[in-house]
């Protein structure tokens, strides 16, 4: 996570902003694309859903950019600051921990030395 910036997260039902500063949600915005309804702070907190089929943009910017965006969004503001891995640690998406994580979650199978060399004299043998 950048220490200033924020997360961006589309679904087919909405879009929302979470503010992050430090590890920490600082703010939140979210928008029904629906009816273009818009929701602040806690409430919009609430409507927040990240899955699968989710599209997730993460920018990172200096800290006097970031509390220029804040002034801009002070409709924005969460009263308390909410810890960023309480949220990401309940996403399955995010409990990916290593590489050997990340294989066995998509199911790929890292090719042994045996493998590589069976590539290796084929691709030899063509040339």
């Amino acid at each position: 996570m950048p220490e200033f910036g924020y997360l961006r997260i589309l679904n087919k039902d909405n879009e929302a902003i979470l503010f992050i500063t430090e590890g920490m949600i600082v703010g939140s915005w979210c928008m029904d694309v629906l009816s273009l309804e818009e929701f602040y702070e806690n409430k919009a907190m609430k409507m927040i859903k990240i899955s699968s089929d989710s599209n997730l943009e993460l920018y990172d910017m200096t800290s006097k950019m970031f509390n220029t965006l804040m002034e801009l969004n002070e409709e924005c503001k969460l009263s308390l600051p909410i810890e960023i891995d309480l949220l990401l640690n309940e996403i399955a998406l995010f409990d990916i921990k290593s590489r050997e994580d990340i294989l066995a979650k998509y199911r790929i199978k890292e090719p042994s030395d045996q493998d590589l060399e069976g590539l290796l004299n084929d691709y030899k043998s063509k040339v």
